[in-house]
């Protein structure tokens, strides 16, 4: 399978000592804050006994790579409704866990309808909270390291979750399996559509749900063409879209990593290698 990034173990080098006397690079923090509502309380338990935050593969791996100007906090949260949201002022990507009960259920009414085997809803609610985490990752990036970030910006975390998604895969999941978890954010994208939409919609700062879903297929038909070419005959991809997804997909990737590179914490250097072979490669 054709990767938008190769997907490789990070390792960072030991610092020298004039990058030692200048002390750690801020990384991130992570917390679970007690809810108020009883109905919530056994589910906070359980992502804290879990230690949810630390099954994230992709936060793992980026932990500590960025030279950011202050630590970045992860925090469940009680907010009264389904969300996720990144705190400007506070350095705060909030998760809540109203989303994790709704996803949940989510996943339960797929495993009905598909007479799929019991441990799917859960792998559905990881799967799309490691989406939803990593697209309000993005806003703190760009926030933090200050990226310029032009068009739809929305549009554009959704293609970097995607793109982190792809790149830093847990090391136990085969390719197959970081598909199927992009297949299952695409399916919550869709679910939440309507159909009938007003004003407020189309002026709203995210892209219809539909449209979500259709960009997020491209980027993964784009990764290989070959392998997904049965995405069209399914319905997931119109053909004239999908003739654009590898260069959608290549030109993403690209983006991105041209941004991030500049903002590498010392002892990563040899990622940074690896990264500017590949854009070479991929012009």
């Amino acid at each position: 399978m054709l990767h938008p990034l190769p997907r490789t173990v990070v390792r960072a080098r030991e610092l020298t000592r004039a990058e030692a006397a200048r002390g750690p690079v801020p990384a991130f923090e992570y917390a679970y804050m007690p809810p108020r509502s009883p109905a919530l309380q056994a589910l906070h338990e359980r992502v804290r006994d879990a230690g949810m935050w630390h099954r994230l593969p992709e936060l793992q791996a980026m932990d500590g790579m960025f030279a950011l100007p202050r630590r970045l906090r992860y925090v469940t949260a009680e907010c009264g409704e389904f969300g996720a949201f990144y705190l400007p002022a506070e350095a705060e990507v909030v998760l809540c866990y109203e989303t994790l009960g709704t996803l949940y259920e989510r996943g339960q009414e797929r495993q009905h309808d598909l007479g799929l085997d019991a441990g799917y809803p859960q792998r559905y609610v990881l799967a799309n909270v490691r989406f939803i985490v990593l697209h309000e990752t993005g806003h703190a990036l760009a926030h933090l390291l200050d990226l310029p970030v032009t068009g739809r910006q929305e549009d554009a975390m959704d293609q970097l979750a995607a793109i982190l998604m792809l790149r830093f895969a847990g090391l136990d999941e085969t390719p197959g399996q970081v598909i199927d978890n992009l297949q299952m954010a695409a399916d919550w994208l869709l679910s939440r559509s309507t159909g009938a939409y007003n004003l407020f919609a189309y002026a709203a700062e995210h892209a219809l749900g539909e449209q979500r879903y259709f960009n997020l297929q491209c980027l993964i038909y784009g990764t290989d063409p070959e392998e997904f070419a049965g995405m069209v005959d399914a319905g997931d991809l119109t053909a004239a879209r999908a003739a654009s997804c590898p260069r959608e997909t290549r030109l993403a990737s690209r983006a991105w990593v041209r941004l991030l590179l500049p903002h590498l914490a010392p002892g990563y250097e040899v990622y940074g290698e690896e990264a500017a072979r590949w854009l070479q490669e991929r012009r």
